[in-house]
């Protein structure tokens, strides 16, 4: 069992390390002193999205006026010892519907986000300064924010090039073959075929911990009875692995292999709310018009949207259906006294953490989560009936 505690916080762990390893700098506060603070990570990757944080410190409100089909905001970049002014274009007009002017009110602060315009204004290593005019008290006044462009490192191209690229591009195939085009029934489709995909180690080693519950207890046994001897502790154990044709490995690499996979299609999930950059998309789906994916899934949840009670209750409670079915009866015969404590703890404690982080992120990955903890109670199932 304590196994199985250690993969769930391990796969916890991981997800949370990744999380900090794709999501940039630290934030960078400019002018915390001006009437209006602008700030956003100090280095971006060539590619991604830039977006930026106005916070507005005076007493009126301040607009950021839409310039569609150009950029939102001034930007130069910072070339042979001087700023040049950078210009882009949108060629979607359509795109230019969805933007409007945003006011934001004193003490209120609100994101500018240069969509479509990030791969044609910031595509150049380098420095860039971005300037937000506005009026205020009837003067004019020029608020500046500078940040880095930096190239993709050798490791987030393969991780585009081999997982990321391929993910997408199959969620945004189907995206535009289903009717309505609409985004859940994608994320549906593409969650249980890489789950299908996955299937067989998946199953293996679901049935490699299934075996390993089974002789626990005399696992259990053996560490009481060979306590002062550690070398015939090893051998019997060795013993009881053998004829019971079990590893502690079983379970924990076919989940190293597939866990990549699973990341990738996380992160896919949760970018798919933009679906702002065509540069990742193959040359099949280049004319594909971004603009009419439908995100509300069967009228009754927006995934670009926060669900912060509905959907977090049913995620977590899913997860709490899966890891009760994942805790076999014949753990009730365990002679470690820790062990019941341990599985309550695990029980209890991943549905409410797996419910906030449901609750805190746009409801797309959520629902993610949700069809995967379904399809992977299935299989629970189909273990749990299996004759030993």
């Amino acid at each position: 069992m304590q196994n199985k505690i250690i993969r769930y916080l391990f796969i916890f762990l991981i997800i949370l390390l990744v999380m900090q390893l794709f999501s940039g700098n630290k934030t960078d506060n400019s002018n915390t002193n001006d009437d209006v603070i602008i700030s956003s990570k100090s280095k971006f990757v060539i590619g991604n999205e830039v977006i930026l944080n106005i916070q507005n410190k005076s007493p009126e409100s301040v607009t950021v006026k839409s310039q569609c089909p150009e950029n939102p905001l001034l930007v130069e970049f910072y070339q042979n010892g001087e700023w040049a002014e950078k210009e882009a274009k949108i060629d979607d007009l359509k795109y230019c519907d969805s933007q409007k002017d945003i006011t934001i009110d004193p003490t209120k602060n609100s994101n500018i986000k240069f969509g479509l315009w990030s791969t044609k204004l910031f595509d150049t290593e380098g420095r860039y300064r971005i300037t937000f005019q506005t009026t205020i008290n009837g003067k004019n006044k020029n608020f500046f924010h500078e940040i880095n462009l930096a190239p993709p490192s050798f490791l987030k191209r393969a991780w585009n090039l081999i997982l990321y690229q391929p993910i997408y591009n199959t969620l945004i195939f189907f995206v535009s073959k289903l009717p309505g085009h609409n985004l859940g029934w994608a994320i549906i489709i593409l969650t249980i075929l890489i789950k299908v995909i996955l299937l067989g180690p998946n199953q293996k080693a679901l049935k490699s911990q299934k075996q390993l519950q089974i002789v626990q207890p005399q696992l259990d046994a053996l560490k009481e009875k060979y306590k002062n001897d550690p070398q015939r502790l090893a051998q019997e154990t060795m013993a009881i692995w053998k004829k019971h044709k079990v590893s502690p490995l079983g379970s924990c690499l076919p989940m190293l292999i597939q866990f990549p996979i699973l990341i990738a299609l996380f992160y896919v999930v949760r970018d798919s709310l933009n679906l702002m950059d065509k540069s990742l998309l193959y040359a099949s789906l280049k004319d594909f018009d971004l603009q009419i994916v439908n995100p509300v899934f069967l009228r009754l949840i927006d995934l670009t949207k926060v669900n912060l009670i509905a959907l977090p209750i049913i995620v977590g409670g899913l997860q709490f259906l899966q890891i009760k079915l994942s805790l076999s009866k014949v753990q009730k015969n365990n002679t470690n006294a820790a062990v019941p404590m341990m599985n309550n703890m695990m029980q209890y404690f991943l549905p409410v953490m797996i419910a906030l982080f449901t609750a805190s992120l746009p409801a797309a990955v959520g629902f993610y989560w949700g069809v995967s903890t379904l399809f992977a109670i299935g299989q629970q199932l189909v273990v749990n009936r299996a004759k030993d």
